[in-house]
C-alpha cells in the first residue's frame, strides 16, 4: 500500500511522518533507492519501528525542507530544521560515547577480576 503524505498536512512529527513526507508519492522501493537502504528497512523506519540513521533524517529533512520553501515563513521552518539536525547529531555522538563509556567501564571489571 502506498502511503502518500501531502505537505498540505501539519509538519511531520515523528520519523514515520517525516519519512513518509520526504517520499511523498514515490513508492517504498523507488525512495529507500534513492536513499541507498533496502524496501524492508525503509518501511521499518516508517512504522518506527527501526531508528533511522541520521544521514537519512538529514536528507528526508532537506526534501521536505526544499517542498517548504516557498511557503511563507519558510525560514523559520529552516531554523527548526537546523535545530534538528543538530539534535539528531548530539544524540548521535551521545550514543557513540555512552557505548565507549560502557566498553571502558566493562574493561575496567575484567582487568579487576
Amino acid at each position: 500500500m502506498c502511503n502518500y503524505y501531502t505537505m498540505t498536512t501539519p509538519f511531520p512529527t515523528s520519523q514515520g511522518e517525516l519519512l513518509a513526507a520526504a517520499r511523498g508519492a514515490a513508492t517504498q522501493a523507488e525512495f529507500a533507492k534513492q536513499l541507498g537502504v533496502d524496501r524492508t528497512c525503509l518501511s521499518r523506519y516508517e512504522r518506527e519501528q527501526l531508528g533511522a540513521p541520521t544521514a537519512v533524517l538529514n536528507y528526508c529533512l532537506k526534501v521536505v525542507a526544499d517542498r517548504l520553501s516557498d511557503i511563507e515563513g519558510a525560514s523559520m521552518i529552516d531554523q527548526a530544521l537546523a535545530h534538528v539536525r543538530r539534535a539528531a547529531i548530539a544524540l548521535e555522538h551521545a550514543s557513540m560515547n555512552g557505548a565507549q563509556t560502557t566498553s571502558r567501564s566493562r574493561t575496567r571489571r575484567q582487568s579487576r577480576a
